[in-house]
């Protein structure tokens, strides 16, 4: 059965990583040599000589619980601390010993593991049960990165009674005149699984070639990540006296980390979506339109794969594992060979790319007599074409709908639903093809697209009224268990009389039933929370949900200001609806209106940046632009951000201040001293530039540039569009639109120009490729970013050249790469304007961050 269905749900599909590299110093070898360190049991992060030159390195991949993911931990994860500099988390298998225990100076006796439950009893008799547990004193055995065993000090520091959890500390002597700061957890705890830092002890150990003995004097605590508790909870569970359960179980764990050749190394990404079965009937593989189109990778024995088919992830070096093609034979279920199993997972052209719009709307009704309308733009950055599926359930789950877009796009190529028949004949009615629907969206691909979602909303009922408002939001790619989003506003009041909401959807990818908990955390330290059930393949929506609404005000503002988590037992993806609404009612008539999609645990970073820093800077008539951040903090640990500002043209920051963020709290620059005091780079006040933020945390936020009527902080709000702060990206990033001089409702045009910033202390060259709707190529540029600077195509007299892809009517319709020579964060700016030229008046605008080009 999919790991994924049975498990979570089959929405985490690939997120890129590389298998930490094992790097030892030469001064760690004289350390070792003199006092035994934890420091000679890291891996030393690959960071660059000068840490500003690289503001992502150093950064490692945030992982998620075992029900989410296969993995390439066999124990799990630990983590040295900031102690150590450079050392990076990293996996250290672990051997406990049973015959040295104490607690308190007393011996523990009779020591033994059942059921994931440490047994014993002190010297006198007394049986320790659970929770006695804690504060018991243990040695562990480390391999270290030298290919050495060494003993260190452990402890047990709680004991979760009612899961028989552990939390499980280990010691470095060599910092052991530093009291609590020498303890370090054994097992590490993530964003999006916090509950990681539990252990489950087990009657058996892993040597170094991940090989699985029952001795009678060790026994292992395994992580909440590892492949050990993965394999444990997919039914294959330590059965002592059973071999061929036990055979199964070292089967397993070389399955979910793709060790082909059976000598300890994985050869998988986090992330990695895998089918399972076994000849037991305990894994039973999942099938169904619903379900990804896997292709068989591999058929397992204990000592790694016995044929395989396909590799798990690309494998540029050389192949691991055996080459062969599964026979028939070996594929088919065999009784007599309990110890087998096989799995399936995504081969090349197979249609298991996963990507998701949290909202899918024709034709249905918004306040002031308008209705909304769903719109897909997919760019195939490919160099053969792609097939991409399309495919709407409605908000209350089950089966989708049965009418499927199904296209196939050039190389290089897009597709846009506008206007396309079988877009609209989706849930649709051959005598009322306006028909009111909504529901969600999931997209299925062969090969990775970059994909958009435009919400219209149109005054009249159908597809191709007037467009009175538009946004643009990328699809969602990374479903998880815990879900960040920046605001949550009630009836917060607003330059201009109206009024600021937001409401948050939410899908369950999964086939089965999600529990959700959304936590809205008040700017005051409050906390305010509602659980939810949403259907399989269902939704929720908050709009008019009354314990949604029912979130205290504040005394001073008569709403409520704060920030949104939501934890779910199972992957979910989410949406914020930020709304300002003419009135002081949830559903007074919508002025403007921004979806943002919800962060991902994962995505929160130490390191994040802004692409826009703007101040009074004009814009068209008597309009101007500004620009404010919101930081959040996830933690229940106060952190601290540096927030610098660096100018368009690089060179000298403009201004560098640091921020205390409470636990659960959020800094808002908004009206901040330090933020409206930043230099102006202009007359008038005026200012702009990029922002970069650091953190002693991972944290996230929202950049929200604002297009006001007037020249002050005060002035009535035209538009606003919120970013997600971002890290930077390499390789390639792509946009789903390149749009310039396009005709939209009403005698607006459409304009696009993207804005990118440099990270580094050094300049970035960078290509800009574009391309028509065709696949064919448009134009190049190669414009070079000063260090710490930033790029506005917009000014470029290169971008403004252009060639047109009609050049009868002076129009352009395409999408862009950027492809830069070092990592860089890009932000497409799309507004739409009165007239035909690129300064005509702005009456929308919208900003859609580049998505990086997945291989």
């Amino acid at each position: 059965m999919d790991v994924e269905e049975t498990l979570a749900g089959e929405g985490e599909i690939i997120a890129r990583a590389s298998k930490p590299t094992e790097v030892i110093a030469a001064s760690l070898a004289t350390e070792l040599a003199l006092v035994p360190s934890l420091m000679g049991c890291t891996r030393q992060s690959l960071k660059a000589a000068d840490p500003s030159l690289d503001p992502t390195a150093g950064q490692v991949i945030q992982e998620t619980n075992h029900r989410s993911r296969n993995g390439i931990d066999l124990h799990g994860r630990w983590d040295p601390g900031s102690s150590y500099g450079d050392s990076e988390p990293s996996e250290v298998p672990r051997r406990f010993r049973l015959a040295e225990i104490t607690k308190g100076g007393r011996r523990i006796v009779d020591v033994g593991v059942e059921q994931g439950r440490l047994t014993g009893r002190f010297d006198k008799g007394d049986i320790l049960l659970d929770a006695d547990w804690a504060g018991a004193e243990l040695k562990v055995d480390l391999l270290c990165v030298d290919r050495r065993w060494q003993t260190f000090p452990a402890r047990i520091r709680g004991v979760n009674a009612m899961e028989r959890d552990y939390d499980v500390e280990i010691q470095d002597p060599a910092m052991a005149d530093q009291g609590e700061a020498s303890w370090h957890p054994a097992c590490r705890a993530t964003l999006e699984a916090p509950e990681a830092r539990w252990a489950v002890p087990f009657a058996e150990v892993w040597d170094d070639r991940g090989t699985r003995t029952s001795p009678a004097d060790y026994f292992t605590f395994a992580c909440a990540t590892s492949a050990i508790i993965k394999c444990d909870r997919m039914g294959y569970p330590d059965t002592p006296g059973d071999d061929d359960a036990q055979r199964l179980r070292q089967t397993c764990t070389r399955m979910v980390r793709a060790d082909y050749t059976g000598d300890g190394d994985a050869a998988t990404a986090e992330g990695t979506l895998i089918d399972v079965e076994d000849n037991k009937g305990i894994q039973i593989r999942e099938q169904g339109s619903h379900a990804p189109e896997l292709d068989l990778e591999a058929v397992w024995g204990p000592d790694g794969a016995v044929c395989r088919n396909h590799p798990r992830i690309a494998d540029p070096g050389k192949p691991r594992g055996p080459l062969e093609t599964c026979s028939p034979e070996e594929e088919a279920p065999d009784p007599s060979r309990p110890e087998r199993l096989r799995n399936w997972s995504c081969a090349p052209d197979a249609m298991c790319e996963r990507q998701y719009a949290s909202v899918f709307v024709k034709n249905w009704p918004a306040s002031g007599g308008l209705t909304q309308w769903s719109n897909v733009t997919v760019v195939n950055p490919n160099p053969t074409e792609a097939t991409v599926r399309l495919t709407v359930f409605p908000t209350g789950g089950g089966a989708p709908f049965p009418d499927v877009v199904t296209v196939t796009i050039p190389k290089f190529g897009v597709y846009n639903s506008y206007g396309d028949p079988g877009w609209r004949e989706i849930d649709g009615d051959p005598a009322d093809e306006n028909r009111p629907s909504s529901g969600w969206i999931t997209l299925a691909s062969d090969k990775p697209v970059v994909a958009t979602h435009r919400t219209s909303l149109r005054a009249g009922s159908t597809w191709n009224a007037p467009a009175r408002l538009v946004e643009d939001e990328p699809f969602l790619m990374s479903p998880s268990r815990r879900l960040f989003s920046s605001y949550y506003l009630k009836n917060w009041p607003e330059a201009g009389g109206k009024t600021q909401w937001s409401n948050v959807v939410v899908n369950n990818p999964s086939t089965r039933q999600a529990s959700i908990q959304v936590r809205i955390h008040g700017v005051d330290g409050s906390l305010h929370e509602l659980h939810r059930a949403v259907p399989a393949r269902g939704v929720w929506n908050s709009y008019g949900d009354s314990d949604w609404l029912a979130v205290p005000s504040t005394l001073t503002k008569g709403g409520a200001l704060g920030w949104v988590e939501i934890r779910s037992d199972e992957p979910v993806v989410a949406t914020n609806r930020i709304v300002h609404r003419s009135g002081s009612t949830y559903d007074a008539p919508v002025a403007r209106l921004d979806d943002v999609g919800f962060t991902d645990a994962r995505s929160a970073a130490k390191e994040l940046a802004a692409s826009s820093f703007l101040r009074n800077v004009p814009a068209t008539g008597t309009t101007s632009w500004w620009s404010s951040l919101i930081v959040n903090n996830p933690h229940p640990e106060q952190t601290t951000i540096t927030v610098t500002v660096h100018r368009d043209a690089g060179g000298l920051a403009l201004a560098r201040f640091t921020k205390e963020i409470p636990p659960f709290g959020a800094w808002n620059a908004y009206g901040d001293p330090d933020w409206t005091s930043v230099p102006a780079t202009g007359s008038g006040g005026r200012s702009t530039g990029w922002v970069e933020i650091s953190a002693d945390l991972p944290v996230f936020g929202a950049n929200r540039v604002i297009l006001r009527d007037g020249g002050d902080l005060s002035s009535p709000v035209v538009q606003f569009n919120d970013e997600p702060l971002a890290t930077p990206a390499s390789d390639r990033l792509v946009s789903g639109l390149y749009i310039k001089n396009w005709p939209g409702a009403e005698g607006l045009t459409q304009w696009s120009a993207p804005v990118v910033s440099n990270l580094r202390a050094t300049p970035v060259t960078m290509t800009v490729r574009l391309f028509r709707t065709d696949g064919s190529p448009l134009g190049e540029l190669t414009p070079t970013i000063p260090a710490r600077g930033a790029w506005d195509a917009a000014i470029d007299l290169g971008w403004q050249a252009l060639p047109h892809t009609e050049a009868a009517h002076l129009r352009s319709l395409g999408w862009l790469e950027i492809i830069p020579s070092a990592p860089l964060i890009a932000t497409n700016r799309l507004t739409q304007r009165q007239g035909i030229t690129a300064d005509a008046s702005i009456v929308l605008h919208d900003a859609t961050p580049f998505v990086p080009a997945r291989n």
